[in-house]
């Protein structure tokens, strides 16, 4: 009898590590097959848009999306590199370049109108970023018909954050030529008792959010909206007051007072008259240094993830074996 008891606890233990060991495998191989596509490449192409002093809506300019002109829309492309580290979690190295500008001619606020500043620029970026899915929709396991796929069945939702850095380089257009703004210390930052010239870099803080489906094993497509927070306000040339544009004119020629400023002098009122308007001497106000200049774009991106083979050597030669893997 006793016998008959331990042979019988014998087959229960036996089989409860048989199905601990099943189970084991089987939660490996739903939360480690990524661990052979851990390196992607992604590439990008989409819209930018600038936001800072220039342009805007009809209103005294304001922050984020609030100022935001949609008719100064631009292209942009992007290229990066991608490492999963985690199930959900991964680190990419991104370049990124647009083309951003800006124009008062395009708001009905009167005194930006009158200001009559506009600029061009493009946009290198180099960032280091973190992504991290915080809904994912994966797959089932393809080896069970009987459960029903999702619609959204290997797509995920993700955010994203991490540092960078910008170059940007504005310039203004006279007579059809484009010239660079920041030689011309259009602020005064030519005299001696002016502001110093500004960087051409600015640190910028990555932040957006997307959303990518899987085509195959390798390919998915996906939308992206970020926003690049930074650490300048001379994006657009434009930051602070007006300086003595009869010095400016004197010491560095008239290239440089007109893009100082070209200011129109008068408003349109209701009526459609013209009335004076006398908003630029040397001191009023030119930019808001209090606020720092940022773009944002959307951004359609496709990634080509590489599946990783292993080798084993049979008799002196060397064969591939693909890893078995089950989605779920």
């Amino acid at each position: 009898m006793l016998l008959k008891r331990i042979c019988l606890l014998t087959v229960v233990i036996l089989g409860i590590s048989v199905v601990n060991q099943c189970y084991a495998q089987y939660f490996n191989s739903r939360n480690g097959y990524w661990k052979n596509e851990r390196h992607a490449f992604g590439f990008g192409v989409g819209a930018i848009n600038f936001l800072g002093e220039l342009g805007g809506r009809d209103q005294i300019g304001t922050n984020f999306i609030n100022d935001l002109e949609l008719s100064e829309t631009r292209p942009n492309l992007m290229i990066n590199y991608r490492y999963q580290f985690g199930r959900r979690f991964f680190a990419r190295a991104q370049y990124t370049f647009g083309i951003i500008g800006g124009n008062d001619v395009l708001t009905e606020e009167i005194f930006r109108r009158n200001r009559n500043l506009h600029f061009r620029s493009t946009i290198h970026e180099i960032s280091l970023q973190m992504e991290a899915n915080i809904l994912d929709f994966s797959k089932k396991n393809l080896y069970d018909r009987d459960i029903k796929q999702s619609k959204l069945a290997g797509s995920s939702l993700y955010v994203t954050a991490g540092v960078g850095v910008t170059r940007f380089n504005p310039q203004g257009n006279f007579n059809g030529d484009w010239y660079k703004l920041r030689a011309l210390g259009t602020e005064g930052q030519m005299q001696d008792d002016g502001p110093e010239p500004y960087s051409l870099y600015t640190v910028v803080i990555p932040v957006g959010i997307g959303f990518r489906i899987d085509l195959n094993r390798q390919w998915n497509i996906g939308l992206e909206v970020a926003h690049r927070i930074t650490f300048t306000d001379y994006i657009d040339d434009v930051s602070t007051v007006y300086y003595d544009n009869d010095v400016i004119t004197q010491s560095q020629g008239e290239l440089a007072a007109y893009f100082a400023d070209p200011s129109l002098g008068y408003y349109v009122d209701e009526a459609g008259n013209q009335r004076p308007l006398n908003s630029t001497e040397t001191g009023l106000q030119r930019g808001d240094p209090n606020d720092n200049d940022a773009y944002l774009y959307a951004m359609l991106t496709t990634t080509y993830k590489i599946s990783q083979r292993r080798f084993k050597r049979t008799k002196g030669r060397v064969t591939k074996r693909r890893t078995r893997r089950v989605l779920f």
